[in-house]
């Protein structure tokens, strides 16, 4: 009998655990002067942001200053980090490719990937998922 109830319990638990929003740890710049946060919503389908992964940014002082629809799902590998110098966010997705932004103003504002960027975001997979 308690066979049967384990067999019963572990896919019930694992499938559980696909189904809660998720919320990375924050992330700091190299700088020192903002973190990052991923968070998803896997839960709540009838929200504007279901399963896209966001990412909030915070000052210093752990105050939240703006939060970033990527736009990448997370029905794909993804990850984000900062560049080994400066403040600039850095997503690697295998759904929309690799972006970045740059903090202007504590606002992060799009910029084109280079091959040093691209670089980067192939590192922090290869950190997250290897």
């Amino acid at each position: 009998m308690t066979n049967k109830l384990t067999f019963l319990i572990i896919p019930l638990t694992l499938t559980s655990c696909s189904f809660s929003d998720y919320e990375s740890e924050k992330i700091k710049s190299s700088t020192g002067n903002f973190e990052i946060q991923a968070t998803v919503n896997r839960t709540d389908k009838n929200a504007e942001n279901y399963a896209d992964v966001i990412i909030h940014l915070f000052d210093k002082n752990n105050i939240k200053l703006t939060e970033l629809n990527t736009g990448a799902g997370d029905a794909n590998k993804w990850t984000i980090g900062w560049t080994k110098s400066g403040d600039t966010i850095v997503l690697q997705s295998s759904d929309i490719g690799n972006k970045a932004w740059i903090l202007q103003n504590e606002n992060p504002t799009a910029i084109k990937m280079t091959d040093k960027l691209n670089e980067r975001a192939e590192i922090l997979k290869s950190e997250k998922y290897e």
